[in-house]
């Protein structure tokens, strides 16, 4: 059996956050992130800004904006490179 080395789905963390990534909650409800202000490195705050989208990804409502420490601590999930959440 091959070793796995990488989880398909996990927590979303400051190095995966970019414009355009579509994260997941634990009830399977999506968003796309729109605007990333500052705050990628661990000593600024920053802000980031999304959207929830539909089951065919389509934009649903409008736009949420929070701390990224915010959005981190909302325990969002994001997909391994190749994977689909």
């Amino acid at each position: 059996m091959p070793q796995r080395t990488e989880a398909a789905i996990r927590k979303a963390t400051r190095q995966d956050l970019e414009v355009g990534l579509i994260c997941a909650d634990r009830d399977g409800n999506r968003i796309r992130i729109d605007r990333i202000d500052g705050g990628l490195d661990t000593a600024s705050a920053g802000t980031i800004a999304y959207h929830f989208l539909n089951d065919e990804l389509r934009v649903q409502e409008g736009i949420q904006e929070r701390s990224i420490e915010q959005f981190l601590k909302e325990g969002w999930y994001t997909a391994a490179p190749g994977k689909s959440l």
